[in-house]
């Protein structure tokens, strides 16, 4: 495991996810799913922008002498500066604002580790993340009642006490562990493997991204139940799974809701699927 491995895999995760297809709700090659201010060029376009910060991640990461909380300070300050740079590049389309979050975590918590590591370990990363982000809920949810303007995710955990995925990362990630998991037991094309990866993530993990276009956080049980369905018509190998998932992929432009928080998850699994050489 080096630096270059780091950024290598991390830009192919971000153009695995976006050139998959078909996925409910997502911008891909045929389709922008419900995002009609998207095309696959925008996402292209935004990765290539990701490359700069990527980078200052791994450097932050490698160069690092203090505590873990004030890494993971040091990249929200690179973090914001890359939500300008993803805006600029996209002509204000937000295409990574949450892949600048976790991505650029897991990218940071993996080089930091080169100092002492030769070989990519999930369980390593994970232990640098959750002490990076130990403060995370304490310090973002607090006093948000008096904030002016809120984040989805704020307006979620006021309303319904959800943390999304400030409460993953926190973790440590665990829908990551488990979307590894299932990706190392899949089979088939690379494109059949990252479908069921991305519908089990999706029948895992709380989309914030859902729940705001749903206006109501029990759509995740009507996901659920989608993402069983699929799989009950033997997922991404079969046509009948195939051609589930595209009906899926179009009930999901007409109403307009977007997987796009467990897309970001899908984007770090495939990041260490990579490095660990699973894909």
């Amino acid at each position: 495991m080096n630096v270059e491995q780091i950024l290598t895999n991390a830009q192919k995760a971000l153009l695995y996810e976006v050139t998959t297809n078909p996925k409910p709700g997502l911008v891909d090659p045929v389709e922008h799913g419900a995002h009609p201010d998207m095309d696959i060029y925008t996402f292209i376009d935004s990765s290539e922008a990701m490359r700069s910060y990527l980078e200052q991640c791994c450097h932050l990461a490698t160069a690092h002498t203090g505590t873990m909380p004030e890494l993971f300070n040091a990249l929200r300050v690179r973090g914001i500066v890359a939500e300008r740079t993803m805006f600029a590049a996209t002509q204000g389309v937000n295409t990574h604002k949450g892949a600048i979050f976790s991505l650029g975590i897991f990218v940071a918590a993996s080089a930091y580790l080169t100092r002492t590591q030769t070989d990519f370990k999930l369980v390593a990363v994970q232990d640098v993340i959750r002490a990076m982000l130990v403060n995370l809920l304490q310090d973002d949810f607090a006093n948000l009642t008096y904030k002016k303007q809120l984040t989805a995710g704020e307006q979620q955990y006021l309303k319904y006490g959800k943390t999304g995925i400030r409460g993953q990362a926190a973790a440590g990630y665990p829908a990551v562990t488990r979307g590894v998991e299932f990706l190392r037991q899949t089979q088939g094309t690379r494109q059949e493997k990252i479908l069921d990866t991305l519908m089990y993530l999706a029948g895992q993990v709380e989309d914030s991204n859902l729940v705001k276009r749903a206006h109501n956080p029990t759509i995740q049980q009507w996901m659920q139940a989608r993402v069983a369905t699929y799989f009950a018509h033997g997922g991404a190998q079969t046509p009948a799974g195939l051609n589930y998932l595209k009906e899926l992929e179009q009930l999901f432009s007409q109403r307009k809701y977007s997987l796009g928080g467990t897309a970001d998850l899908l984007i770090v699994t495939i990041y260490c699927g990579l490095m660990e050489g699973i894909l």
